[in-house]
């Protein structure tokens, strides 16, 4: 997991999720800084997010002929677990980084 970048704080599994769910930034617990999704995190996103893409454009014809419930366990299944490892790609910058380096 990846640290603060002024108090060396870790930073935790579940706010990098809630901050990825409700596409918000992450503020350290210790000393406010903020901390914003870097855009290489964005794109791992979205090559994880990818199949779930193309699982809802092939199959959706199926749909028809298939239990729904099926289909939305497979869907959430596709859903869920790229949501629960994007924390472990995510990397944060920090959006005042200069101003970091003459506090120490």
């Amino acid at each position: 997991m990846q640290k603060c970048e002024r108090c060396f704080t870790s930073l935790k599994w579940k706010q990098i999720f809630k901050a990825h769910i409700k596409k918000q930034s992450i503020i350290c617990k210790e000393c406010d800084t903020e901390h914003v999704l870097e855009t290489s995190s964005k794109t791992v996103l979205l090559i994880l997010e990818l199949p779930i893409v193309i699982f809802i454009i092939f199959l959706i014809d199926k749909l028809l002929y298939t239990s729904f419930g099926y289909y939305s366990l497979a869907a959430l299944f596709l859903i869920g677990i790229p949501s629960l490892i994007f924390p472990f790609f995510a990397r944060f910058k920090s959006k005042y980084r200069t101003n970091y380096k003459s506090d120490y």
